[in-house]
């Protein structure tokens, strides 16, 4: 019995011997290959869904989509429908509306890297007119200040706007501080978060009076330029910059609103929030992280981003806008460095997190097809 058992091992030894020597030899991983595999995926099958889109009527403007800073995907379809003679390219200039928002929010973390600012400031410090009690630069930045919204709610400000040509930041603070009897916070200061036009274009006043110099000159002259981003600006009635409808008196306020740029100038600020080029990587996990009110209830909002995930778990970093016939959005899902920049005109046909989470789905299924390089 012994001899059978030797003799049974030494058969399978020399069988498994057998059959790894004329087994054929792994082919070993081609890199190069891979990622080459894996950009001519992303950049067809990207093709293929927004050319539907488009054919189909649910997609108009320009399209960006980028991984670890590397444009994949860049592409300009259609037309102005406000403008038929304005044609989409991919050098157009949009309006950001509250992809704004981010801007400002960054201006005032550099400010307080340089101790110009304080978060826990009583905006009185800026504002020594304004009655409200309470308000911070931090409520300001997170939404939780609870000052009435002027753009989400006309009706309240109609009266005192009036006739204006031209709404600026210092007119809505004039407003603020002669009628806040009237023009009442919606909460008490912290209690809530509810998002306010009003508390960025307040913000942008704020990089005014703490670095002394106006709010396009400081945004020009610490954030564009630095990053390169030589096609971004802030609106100017006296530019006749092309709008997607037509002007009105609130186009005049700026922080919440107003930043034009391309696609590839919101790549290189996308890209910039992975470094220090600007503000310290704390400063930055903290205006990503979520704000909590003081009854201690977190919410999906930082300073100027909101929070969210994708479906399959990322964490996404975005924002999105609405404004003067425009409807852009910047989505950053950051843990794998994956951009989605759209700067497009409003649609009701449009659906801008389904075609997100196609694209992601997409990026996410190269890794597989490809996987066997």
């Amino acid at each position: 019995m012994k001899y059978l058992v030797i003799g049974i091992a030494l058969f399978l030894t020399l069988i498994i011997g057998e059959r790894k020597a004329t087994s054929v030899p792994k082919k070993s991983f081609d890199r190069s290959l891979y990622e080459q595999c894996k950009k001519d995926f992303q950049t067809s099958m990207i093709h293929l869904l927004i050319d539907s889109m488009h054919k189909a009527g649910n997609y108009n403007g320009v399209l960006l989509v980028a991984e670890n800073g590397n444009v994949i995907f860049k592409k300009a379809y259609g037309r102005s429908w406000y403008d038929t003679t304005q044609v989409f390219t991919v050098n157009t200039a949009m309006q950001l509306a509250s992809v704004s928002k981010p801007f400002t929010a960054m201006a005032i973390l550099i400010l307080a890297e340089k101790g110009l600012v304080n978060y826990h400031d009583d905006i009185t410090k800026y504002f020594p007119n304004l009655k409200y009690k309470g308000i911070t630069v931090k409520h300001l930045l997170n939404h939780t200040s609870g000052l009435p919204d002027y753009l989400n709610r006309p009706w309240l400000f109609a009266k005192y706007i009036g006739k204006k040509s031209e709404l600026t930041n210092e007119g809505l603070l004039d407003i603020l501080e002669k009628h806040a009897n009237k023009l009442r916070l919606d909460f008490t200061p912290g209690k809530q978060h509810r998002y306010s036009n009003t508390g960025y274009a307040l913000l942008a006043l704020i990089v005014e009076r703490a670095s002394g110099i106006p709010f396009k000159t400081f945004m020009s002259q610490h954030i564009f330029m630095p990053l390169g981003m030589t096609s971004t600006f802030i609106y100017d009635k006296s530019k006749k910059i092309k709008m997607l409808r037509e002007e009105e008196p609130k186009d005049g306020v700026w922080g919440d609103k107003g930043v034009f740029s391309t696609v590839d100038d919101m790549l290189r600020w996308d890209q910039a929030l992975y470094t220090e080029k600007l503000i310290k990587r704390k400063t930055l996990d903290e205006a990503f992280s979520q704000g909590v009110t003081l009854d201690e209830t977190k919410f999906d909002y930082g300073y100027g981003w909101r929070i969210a995930q994708s479906d399959n778990g990322e964490k996404i970093i975005y924002h999105k806008g609405l404004w003067q016939g425009a409807n852009p959005m910047l989505i950053r899902i950051v843990e794998c460095n994956r951009t989605v920049i759209s700067l497009n005109p409003v649609s009701s046909k449009y659906n801008s997190w389904e075609m997100v989470y196609k694209i992601n789905r997409i990026m996410n299924e190269s890794e597989k097809v490809c996987s066997g390089y």
